[in-house]
């Protein structure tokens, strides 16, 4: 069965194994700060760690052999993106002189590692590409190429609600000098449509585990609230709203946001 079948079936595609891992595919020093994060006590390691990372989602077993999940890989992996299924599960930064993707592309970027550190590589490559500066009558004020915390929201959406049944696709950020483009494989879950997903209504997770480790990391907002705090953001930083598509098509999600 390939992986583009996988989320038709009853167990979801952050619970499927990943051929070749084991438990030392794992750091459990990000695993047991995840805990303390989530209110668990932690002592020195005990025999029954691999049950608790069994239970958890971390791991799960295929012919008596300890298995670590996708969800458990990706979030507490050591080298997430070395095993085939993940190959492609980072994101790949690009930013253009113009306003498509036939102008001059004047710097490239990769956002790899666990998915955290995603979103953190992520925000630091665009901080890198420098602030906008605008003088007032007293006081200087500098602007980022868009809010970042519409960007870390839109990266976070980006990188937990993507697909990871559709393997050979990155999460995509461009930046262009009329907006910055925020693209993930795979349409919205559950038959939601752009309307709800904007106003924060009836929000659906395909990633349940995944946006709970990024919630428990303060990375994530309350289930619902990321593309209404995008919107606020843009509205407050230039009087734009973020504009959502759901590509059936195409197999994609793309948030933009006007510079």
């Amino acid at each position: 069965m390939s992986w583009a079948e996988i989320e038709t079936r009853t167990t979801a595609t952050e619970e499927q194994i990943v051929p070749g891992s084991s438990p030392a595919s794992l750091d459990l020093e990000v695993f047991e700060s995840f805990l303390r994060r989530s209110g668990f006590e932690v002592g020195d390691p005990q025999p029954e760690r691999l049950d608790d990372l069994r239970n958890r989602g971390v791991v799960s077993f295929d012919d008596n052999q300890a298995r670590v999940t996708l969800y458990g890989l990706l979030c507490f992996g050591r080298q997430p993106q070395s095993f085939a299924p993940t190959r492609n599960a980072w994101v790949q930064l690009v930013a253009y002189a113009g306003k498509d993707r036939a102008d001059e592309t004047i710097l490239t970027g990769e956002a790899k590692g666990r998915l955290d550190e995603q979103v953190e590589r992520t925000l630091g490559w665009i901080k890198a590409l420098g602030i906008r500066e605008e003088y007032g009558e007293i006081e200087r004020r500098d602007h980022a190429v868009v809010p970042l915390r519409a960007l870390r929201e839109a990266v976070v959406n980006a990188v937990v609600h993507r697909s990871y049944a559709i393997l050979g696709s990155k999460v995509m950020v461009e930046v262009f000098t009329d907006r910055v483009d925020i693209t993930s494989p795979g349409v919205l879950p559950n038959h939601s449509t752009v309307e709800a997903a904007l106003a924060g209504g009836h929000p659906r997770t395909r990633n349940e585990l995944m946006a709970n480790y990024m919630t428990t990391r303060g990375l994530m907002e309350v289930r619902g609230r990321g593309l209404p705090i995008v919107r606020r953001e843009m509205l407050a930083s230039n009087g734009t709203v973020p504009i959502l598509v759901s590509s059936v098509d195409g197999g994609y999600v793309r948030l933009t946001l006007r510079r």
